[in-house]
C-alpha cells in the first residue's frame, strides 16, 4: 500500500492556510503579510527544487555525490544559525566543523548500527536522516549560543571581574554556558516528553500515510529522536566551546563586536 498521490486541485487547495493566515494577521494588527508571502514562496520553490534535485541524487546514489551534497546542507545550517543568533560570520570557522562532526558522528553512527541500508550510502537514508538531524542541530544551537552570548554580555562587569580574580575564560564563561545549555535543552526534553500524547511526529506520520505498519513507523521514530538528540547535544556544546576561540579575545573579555 503506498500513500494517495494528491491531485492538482488538491495541493492548490492547500494553499487556503496562506489567505485564512493573512486575514488573522491584519485582523490581530501584524504587519508581517509579505514576510509570511515570501517565507511560502520560498518554501514552495525549495522544496520543488529539492524534490527534483533528490530524484537525481536516489536515482544515481554516488557516495561522493551524497557526501558533497550533505556537505553543502552543513553550509547552508551554519549560515541559517548565524542569522538566526545574530553572531558575526566570523563565527562559521568554528561553527561549521561543530555541526559537521556532530552531524557525521551521529549519521554514520545509526547508518551502520542501527538503520543498516544496503548500500550502506544509500542516499534514501543517508539525506532524510542528515536533514533532520541539522535542523533540529541547528535549531537548538541557534538557542544555545544567542542565550550564552546575550548572557556573558548583558552580565559584562561580573564576568570580567571573575577574569581579572585570575579565572581562565573557560572558568568565567562556565555558569552562563550551563545557562545557555538549559535553554536550549528544555525544549527539546519538552517535546520528546509530550510525544506521542500530544503531538504524532512527522517523520511516524509520513511513513504510515506513506504504507508502513504503525510499529514499524514507530520503530524508526523512536531511533531518529534518539539520533536527533544525541546530534543536538554535541552540536549545541561542540559549537558553543569551539566559538568561544572567536568571541573571547586573547586577555579572556567578550569581544564588543561579537553580535552584528
Amino acid at each position: 500500500m503506498h500513500a494517495n498521490e494528491i491531485s492538482l486541485v488538491g495541493f492548490i487547495a492547500a494553499y487556503a492556510a496562506v489567505p485564512l493566515s493573512m486575514i488573522i494577521l491584519k485582523a490581530m494588527g501584524v504587519r508581517l503579510q509579505k514576510d509570511m508571502l515570501i517565507s511560502v514562496f520560498r518554501m514552495s520553490v525549495q522544496l520543488g527544487l529539492v524534490g527534483l534535485y533528490l530524484t537525481f541524487i536516489f536515482d544515481l546514489n554516488s557516495p561522493w555525490l551524497n557526501i558533497a551534497y550533505i556537505t553543502l546542507m552543513v553550509g547552508a545550517a551554519n549560515f541559517s544559525l548565524l542569522r538566526g543568533s545574530g553572531l558575526r560570520l566570523g563565527f562559521f570557522k568554528y561553527t561549521f566543523p561543530a555541526l559537521f562532526v556532530a552531524m557525521a558522528v551521529v549519521l554514520l553512527y545509526y547508518i551502520a548500527v542501527v538503520y543498516k541500508p544496503v548500500p550502506i550510502w544509500d542516499a534514501r537514508y543517508l539525506v532524510p536522516i542528515a536533514g533532520m538531524l541539522l535542523g533540529n542541530s541547528m535549531n537548538r544551537t541557534i538557542i544555545t549560543l544567542e542565550r550564552f552570548y546575550s548572557a556573558v554580555r548583558k552580565d559584562k562587569d561580573g564576568y570580567a571581574a571573575m577574569v581579572v580574580m585570575g579565572a581562565t575564560t573557560r572558568e568565567a564563561a562556565s555558569p552562563y554556558l550551563t545557562q545557555a545549555y538549559r535553554a536550549g535543552l528544555q525544549p527539546s526534553l519538552a517535546t520528546m516528553g509530550t510525544m506521542g500524547i500530544v503531538s504524532l511526529p512527522g517523520m511516524m506520520t509520513g511513513q504510515i500515510l506513506g504504507g508502513s505498519a504503525p510499529h514499524v513507523a514507530i520503530q524508526y521514530q523512536i531511533t531518529i529522536i534518539l539520533a536527533i538528540f544525541m546530534a543536538t547535544e554535541i552540536a549545541s556544546v561542540l559549537s558553543t566551546l569551539l566559538s568561544m576561540r572567536y568571541g573571547f579575545n586573547k586577555l579572556g573579555f567578550l569581544r564588543v563586536d561579537v553580535f552584528k
